[in-house]
């Protein structure tokens, strides 16, 4: 059933806020977001664990993943751009979204780097804790990347 529209619109405030937060290096306030056992795995189109520079791209907290992001955005600066969600209620304490994804990354600053874009759909489910809703798990089945010329 659809999730009640207070429910629709703190779950999509914080998948915005998710965005925006990876994109200005606000690591800090992803608490807010998500719960402390989240999980996350990013994974290509034929379902395979997406591998970069060594890096399986799954992770088993949110430290975890905080961890992972806040050390490889130094170098990057990008945007995360996300349509309007499928959110479906499958308790009372359960939401699943499912958001399309569109990101731009590349070099911080204004010298030649790498850069690419990409995107997918990001598959969620929402826990409530007490009048607030919490990321519980993160899988984003990417679509496509492409390297752009440097």
């Amino acid at each position: 059933m659809d999730p009640s529209p207070e429910t629709t619109r703190i779950i999509t405030r914080k998948k915005l806020q998710y965005c925006r937060f990876a994109d200005t290096n606000q690591w800090h306030l992803f608490d807010n977001i998500f719960l402390p056992d989240a999980t996350f795995v990013f994974v290509d189109p034929h379902g395979a664990v997406i591998n970069e520079g060594g890096v399986n791209y799954s992770f088993s907290s949110a430290e975890e993943f905080t961890a992972h992001f806040r050390e490889a955005f130094k170098k990057i600066q990008s945007i995360h751009l996300v349509g309007p969600g499928e959110l479906e209620q499958t308790s009372p304490d359960e939401v699943k979204a499912i958001w399309g994804v569109i990101y731009h990354a590349g070099t911080k600053g204004t010298e030649d780097g790498s850069q690419g874009t990409g995107g997918g759909h990001y598959h969620e489910t929402w826990k409530r804790k007490g009048d607030d809703w919490f990321l519980q798990t993160l899988r984003m089945e990417r679509l496509y990347w492409k390297t752009l010329g440097s």
